[in-house]
């Protein structure tokens, strides 16, 4: 993914644990909500035949809610590699299954680079991409300043 002109400035990972997320109450609830409901209808259903099954989307919506929204964070700051090169910052998500999945943020003049946290999380944001997140970065002034100069250096790029 990176491109032969380029050149690696910095590669890291997440530092430190990531706590559960339950700045969501509301959410974990519902799914709460739609878990408890589906194990109901889908016990009561079983002795109807095979329609029980029909219970299954509703129960995997649930824990979606609940399982993810509580310990994704977690997960996902295991499997997020981070790349900062001289022209974008990119992260890759690895995850067993699935492969592989990335995502690149051209870094100009522009873009908007907003620090948060301790540790760090910079957000990284120009009009073509959806926003970039490197979270929880023990190094994180480091890379901002990495960031800024790279983007001092573009400043003057035409390309």
């Amino acid at each position: 993914m990176i491109g032969p002109a380029e050149r690696i400035l910095w590669q890291g990972r997440p530092g430190g644990n990531a706590r559960p997320d339950v700045s969501r109450p509301g959410q974990i609830v519902i799914g709460a909500g739609f878990v408890a409901v589906s194990l109901f209808w889908m016990d009561q259903a079983m002795a109807r035949g095979p329609i029980w099954l029909a219970g299954l989307p509703f129960l995997a919506i649930g824990l979606r809610l609940v399982l993810w929204r509580v310990w994704g964070p977690r997960l996902r700051a295991k499997m997020a590699h981070y790349t900062l090169t001289d022209r974008r910052a990119l992260t890759e998500l690895r995850w067993p299954l699935v492969g592989s999945r990335w995502q690149a943020v051209e870094i100009g003049p522009a873009t908007m680079v907003e620090p948060s946290g301790d540790p760090m999380t910079l957000t990284l944001q120009n009009r073509s991409a959806p926003p970039l997140l490197f979270e929880r970065l023990d190094e994180g002034p480091e890379v901002l300043a990495l960031i800024r100069q790279v983007q001092r250096a573009r400043a003057g790029d035409p390309a």
